[in-house]
């Protein structure tokens, strides 16, 4: 085989040298055919391995009686999933079985990997318009939350003009997050671009059509129609169509994740993350602009159309019915109401750190969202009607024994019992109602005050409060120190009916 070194002694000894073809045989040592075919073609030897490798020359004629077989079989895989397609083997399996092959299966694979070749994709360079698209992607990535390893969601936005960036961390990647990125992200943008390029995820694609068509999301439309953009779909199977992003969900992981974060809070993982986005754009260069990001993006900018007056109410909507526990369920976790509302259907709305539940448009409950599973959120207010018509009922109340109920309120509830019996747990429940308004903290401060003067009757208790919130009416004749410390100690000593007959008998005898 003649390399290119040798091809050049050829043409130079010919050209230069001036000698005959057969005399160049001789002092190389090589066919004349051989030196005569470079010297007429004037081509190169890779340039004659070329045309070989992409030729048909060199295969069976058996190998090229199915070569069209095979092309049109991948075609077919064009269309189809990247993982359900045909290989090599299952290639030369099909042809023997139904086109009675009798070759190699090495030529088949030779034939199937040069087809290949010339099939790969090619990427056209790219260049967008100041404030017309940004891309959209998720990705994932492990931190320290609150000492435990934790898989976080990265909710990713990039413009494709100046490569601006936003990210946000997210416990999962459910619909009310996918919405809470896009408010959060266009606020830190300070605008919107005209249009999205999104991947078929199912928080925005009801159906995939044909083509690039796609139903969307009834709630995705209202959150384009809020903000005024347009959503652009990758086709199936085709995330390169939105490498920008791609690559940024690899980019922050390793640049502002790298080593592993340890915080205490979600909130304090985000100011994180945007601190990394704000130092990146001082940083980092817009490709083939020779200009960094927050050059570009200065200008880019003034390009977005205006934020609307309201941010777009980021939640998933929901409905449900209120058991006779006075709870709904949501997810796996049940969440009080009024019991006032049992039996009633009600719209829950769960945002991604609260849930509001809604009857005849009147919010009547709102709490923070739980995100373990099997739980029981619940809140005292919403038992306090029924408690003052079960008033025993308190002590075993599982609302009693929630993280919002100070300890000292539990235990003035067993020593108001214990004194009082049946008509000390209706004195507490009336004294729970007062928290309505005054607040939980307020009653706590009262009864710590109560236990210190041995208070346990419903008057004295509801002075305290008034006392308390700065609403006690003016005192009496009497100072403080004079006031008894609990009236219950005193009695009135009971009438002697006799000595009243006395009296009105000896009057009729006078």
């Amino acid at each position: 085989m003649i390399d290119m070194a040798q091809f050049h002694r050829i043409k130079w000894l010919h050209e230069r040298e001036g000698l005959s073809q057969r005399k160049i045989a001789q002092d190389l040592g090589i066919a004349r055919n051989t030196v005569s075919r470079y010297i007429k073609g004037g081509s190169s030897p890779t340039a004659e391995q070329r045309r070989k490798s992409y030729s048909n020359r060199g295969f069976s004629d058996e190998t090229q009686r199915v070569l069209p077989v095979i092309d049109e079989w991948l075609k077919q895989d064009e269309s189809t999933w990247k993982k359900q397609r045909h290989t090599a083997a299952r290639i030369y399996q099909r042809l023997v079985k139904e086109y009675g092959f009798t070759g190699s299966a090495s030529n088949i694979r030779k034939v199937v990997a040069r087809r290949r070749e010339t099939q790969k994709e090619v990427f056209i360079p790219l260049e967008f318009a100041l404030g017309h698209q940004f891309q959209f992607d998720w990705g994932e990535a492990d931190v320290y939350l609150e000492g435990q390893l934790t898989r976080v969601y990265l909710f990713c936005v990039q413009l494709s003009a100046s490569r601006r960036r936003f990210v946000r961390a997210y416990l999962y990647e459910r619909q009310e997050a996918f919405f809470d990125g896009f408010v959060q992200a266009f606020t830190f943008l300070g605008g919107v671009p005209a249009e999205g390029l999104f991947d078929n995820l199912k928080s925005a694609v009801k159906k995939i059509l044909t083509g690039r068509d796609r139903i969307e999301q009834e709630t995705f439309e209202a959150l384009q129609a809020h903000y005024l953009f347009q959503a652009e779909f990758c086709n199936v199977e085709s995330g390169n169509e939105k490498g920008g992003v791609e690559h940024l969900v690899g980019y922050v992981r390793r640049n502002a994740l790298v080593p592993l974060p340890d915080v205490r809070s979600l909130d304090e993982l985000n100011q994180h993350l945007l601190a990394w986005c704000e130092e990146s754009a001082r940083t980092d260069f817009v490709p083939h602009v020779h200009e960094r990001v927050i050059d570009v993006w200065a200008r880019e900018q003034m390009t977005l159309h205006p934020l609307p007056p309201q941010p777009f109410e980021a939640c998933r909507h929901k409905s449900a019915k209120v058991s006779k526990l006075s709870t709904i369920m949501f997810e796996t976790n049940q969440y009080s109401v009024p019991c006032t509302h049992v039996g009633e259907v009600v719209w829950i709305k769960a945002f991604v750190d609260h849930v509001i539940i809604v009857a005849q448009n009147e919010v009547i409950a709102t709490h923070a969202r739980c995100h373990e599973r099997d739980q029981m959120v619940l809140e005292l207010d919403h038992y306090l009607d029924v408690l003052l018509r079960k008033p025993r009922a308190v002590r075993d109340a599982r609302v009693m024994h929630t993280i919002d109920i100070p300890p000292i309120v539990r235990d003035f509830q067993r020593e108001i019992r214990i004194r009082r019996g049946a008509d000390g747990d209706r004195i507490f429940v009336r004294l729970l109602l007062l928290h309505r308004e005054v607040g939980m903290d307020t009653i706590a401060k009262v009864i710590e005050m109560a236990i210190d003067k041995q208070i346990y009757h419903l008057e004295g208790l509801h002075a305290l409060v008034m006392e308390q919130s700065g609403q006690a009416p003016p005192s009496g004749t009497l100072s403080r120190d004079k006031l008894p410390t609990d009236l219950a100690l005193y009695r009135v000593q009971k009438a002697d009916t006799m000595r009243y007959n006395a009296l009105t008998q000896g009057g009729e005898e006078r």
